[in-house]
């Protein structure tokens, strides 16, 4: 077990909040951030697709500490020794609920861990978190058209399609509490 005070619990995973600390140290993904995160290292850190957004994480989490719920999660599958526990994913939110009481998550699995469900166990996880939490009435997210498993998932954990995304190719899926 991890030493995160204001993790969150699946049936197989940690979901541990991203903090100052653990950013600084995943910018410059080095030993550190595997570290503190208590897990084995790996080569794909970060995911290209999500590195250009440590930095604003970053500068959120040093302005506002209680942006702590509403930026990244660290997925980690616990292993028996502290050691044997595995980075699977990551994923959350882009920051706390709008004047509407929206919030957008975001995700991303290893791809040596893909295809076992851990994606749908931490979001499902982190929506319920996003619905415990004043104000959010809605959790929204985008993919691309063409992603059948990221499709697959948004439909498992119940978003429905809205229409087309912020960017050409992205759909809009929408859960309400």
């Amino acid at each position: 077990m991890n030493a995160f005070t204001n993790r969150l619990i699946t049936s197989r995973l940690e979901l541990i909040p991203a903090t100052v600390a653990l950013l600084r140290a995943k910018i410059d993904c080095g030993e550190p951030f595997f570290r503190l995160l208590g897990v084995e290292p790996v080569d794909d850190c970060p995911p290209v697709d999500t590195a250009d957004a440590l930095p604003f994480f970053l500068e959120q989490m040093q302005r506002i500490p209680k942006m702590e719920r509403w930026l990244a999660w660290y997925w980690i599958f616990p292993g028996k020794r502290r050691e044997e526990s595995i980075l699977v994913g990551n994923g959350g939110f882009k920051g706390p609920p709008d004047s509407d009481g929206v919030v957008e998550i975001g995700y991303y699995v290893r791809p040596t861990h893909r295809r076992r469900g851990y994606a749908t166990e931490a979001v499902r996880c982190l929506v319920e978190h996003a619905f415990s939490c004043t104000g959010v009435k809605v959790v929204v997210a985008e993919t691309q058209g063409d992603n059948a498993a990221s499709l697959r998932l948004l439909e498992n954990v119940g978003f429905v399609l809205t229409g087309e995304g912020s960017e050409l190719g992205l759909l809009r899926f929408a859960l309400a509490r």
